[in-house]
C-alpha cells in the first residue's frame, strides 16, 4: 500500500515538472515582449563628423542659408552721395521766352579738376547762379557738377541725367511737349559711351584720338591730341557728317596761354546737314606758329 502511495506522489511529481517548465518559458516570454512594448524606439542620429568627406548626405534644403543669414537689414541709402562723393544740393532759377526754368542738381562740395581730355566741362557758378559749359578746366569757372541733374519747365520735366565730377555720364534723356522722348543719348566720362579711344601708352593715361559713335554712327565731338596732352584736332559730325568749325591747334601755347591755332575749316551746316548744293569744307583762317594770320577767306 506504502510502495503505491510512493510510486504515485513521484509520478505527479514529476508530471508537475514536465507541465511547468514550458509554461514558465512562456511566461518569461511575455514579460520580456511587454517590456520590449513599453521601450520607445530611439530615432537614427548620424553625426556630421563621423561621415566621410565623400559620404552621400540628405538634407531638407541642400544649399539654403541659415536663418539667421536670411533675414538681412536693408542698408539704409545715403542721401546726396553719388559714386561714393557726398554731393551738395543746388538749383537755378531763371526764364526763358516768359517761361519759368528750373535747374536742379549737385556738386562737389569743393573743386576737384576734370578729365583735361573730356571735351566739355560743367561747373556751377555760385556768383552768377547759373551753370557754366567749358573746354578747359578753371576753378574760376566755380565747382564741377557730380549727380543727379533735373531741367523743369513750367513744371514739365524736359531734361534728365547725371554728372560726374564735371562730366556727362550715364544715360541722358530729352523730352518733348508732350512728355514723349525726343533724344536719348549715353556717355561715359565725358565721352559718348560707344566712343573709339585710342592711346600713345599701354596704360591709357595719354588719350591720343576720340571718334564719337552714337546709335552706330558719327555723332558728336571729335578731338585728337598730341602726346603732351594738348588738342591736335577737335570739330564736331551729326549723322555721319563733319559739321560746323574744325579747329587745328599747333602743339604752343601764346603768351596768355592759350593753345595757338593752325587752321579753321568750315563743314556742312548743322542745321542743314543733307543739303545737296554743299560746295564742300572751306578754309576759313589759317596761322604761322606765332599766331600771325597767312590765309582769310573772303
Amino acid at each position: 500500500m506504502m510502495a503505491k502511495l510512493f510510486y504515485l506522489i513521484k509520478s505527479t511529481f514529476l508530471l508537475l515538472i514536465i507541465i511547468g517548465v514550458p509554461s514558465y518559458t512562456v511566461y518569461a516570454q511575455s514579460e520580456e515582449d511587454q517590456e520590449d512594448e513599453n521601450i520607445k524606439p530611439k530615432p537614427m542620429v548620424v553625426e556630421m563628423d563621423s561621415l566621410d568627406e565623400d559620404a552621400p548626405t540628405i538634407e531638407l534644403n541642400p544649399g539654403a542659408p541659415e536663418e539667421q543669414q536670411l533675414v538681412k537689414r536693408k542698408k539704409k541709402k545715403k542721401r546726396n552721395v553719388f559714386w561714393g562723393v557726398k554731393s551738395k544740393k543746388q538749383y537755378t532759377r531763371s526764364s526763358d521766352k516768359g517761361k519759368t526754368v528750373f535747374e536742379l542738381f549737385f556738386t562737389l562740395p569743393e573743386y576737384e579738376k576734370p578729365n583735361p581730355y573730356a571735351p566739355l566741362k560743367y561747373y556751377y557758378n555760385p556768383k552768377e547762379r547759373k551753370i557754366e559749359r567749358k573746354s578747359t578746366s578753371n576753378s574760376k569757372y566755380g565747382i564741377p557738377l557730380h549727380g543727379s541733374y533735373v531741367k523743369i519747365v513750367e513744371k514739365d520735366t524736359v531734361t534728365t541725367g547725371y554728372f560726374y565730377k564735371g562730366l556727362l555720364t550715364g544715360r541722358w534723356v530729352w523730352y518733348g511737349s508732350d512728355k514723349v522722348i525726343k533724344d536719348k543719348k549715353f556717355y561715359y566720362m565725358g565721352f559718348p559711351k560707344d566712343a573709339k579711344i585710342s592711346y600713345y601708352d599701354s596704360k591709357q593715361t595719354k588719350v591720343k584720338e576720340v571718334i564719337p559713335y552714337q546709335h552706330g554712327e558719327l555723332n558728336g565731338i571729335y578731338q585728337s591730341f598730341y602726346e603732351s596732352g594738348r588738342k591736335k584736332v577737335v570739330g564736331s559730325y551729326k549723322y555721319g557728317y563733319k559739321i560746323g568749325d574744325w579747329t587745328e591747334y599747333y602743339d604752343a601755347l601764346d603768351k596768355r596761354g592759350r593753345q595757338r591755332r593752325k587752321k579753321l575749316t568750315q563743314y556742312r551746316n548743322k542745321n542743314n546737314v543733307y543739303r545737296k548744293d554743299y560746295a564742300g569744307p572751306k578754309v576759313k583762317y589759317e596761322w604761322d606758329e606765332k599766331g600771325k594770320v597767312t590765309h582769310k577767306s573772303k
